[in-house]
């Protein structure tokens, strides 16, 4: 819902100084501002305090303009700030969402990690195994022992490498959806 009766709105003296300090338009570019202005303003609030006349509308450009509906004036605008950049304005619930989201991507990640690390833990052996082979064979001559240690250092390696590929496809049990 737009503003009813835009163009027959005036502006405050202390609307036009606003412009000028936050905004940097001159009295003589400020017909032609907030015309520009006008014609995307969509009601952002209606601030029922003391004074029910008083309600805030943003435009395109993110600037809200604070207007009296009875006198049909431009109070004070400024920026804002609490608004995305698809013009959506950021409430408390899209806070709590997002800080939602991140705190399971937290446990996610967490348990992942500690998924893999009991994984390790369980061919930990093998790991040293594979490890103190590879050192002999790099290190060794080029014996038959050497040759049979190498049977045994592949050997290792596969279930070294069976214990990573179920780390690997456990990635998607706690997968967060976006």
């Amino acid at each position: 819902m737009g503003l009813s009766y835009a163009p027959d709105y005036t502006w405050t003296e202390h609307f036009a100084k606003r412009a000028l300090e936050r905004f940097g338009v001159e009295n003589e570019k400020l017909a032609k501002w907030v015309g520009r202005q006008r014609g995307s303003l969509t009601l952002y609030s209606t601030e029922s305090g003391t004074q029910p006349e008083m309600k805030k509308y943003i435009s395109d450009d993110g600037i809200i303009f604070v207007c009296n509906t009875l006198e049909l004036t431009f109070v004070t605008c400024y920026e804002a700030n609490d608004i995305l950049n698809g013009g959506k304005k950021v409430t408390i619930h899209e806070n709590n969402v997002n800080l939602f989201k991140e705190e399971a991507k937290k446990l996610a990640h967490k348990y992942r990690l500690k998924d893999s690390q009991e994984m390790l833990l369980s061919v930990e052996e093998h790991i040293d195994v594979f490890y103190k082979l590879c050192h002999k064979l790099m290190n060794g001559r080029l014996t038959e022992k050497n040759y049979l240690l190498l049977q045994s250092l592949i050997d290792e390696f596969h279930i070294v490498k069976s214990a990573l590929r179920v780390t690997e496809t456990k990635r998607c049990d706690f997968k967060i959806y976006q």
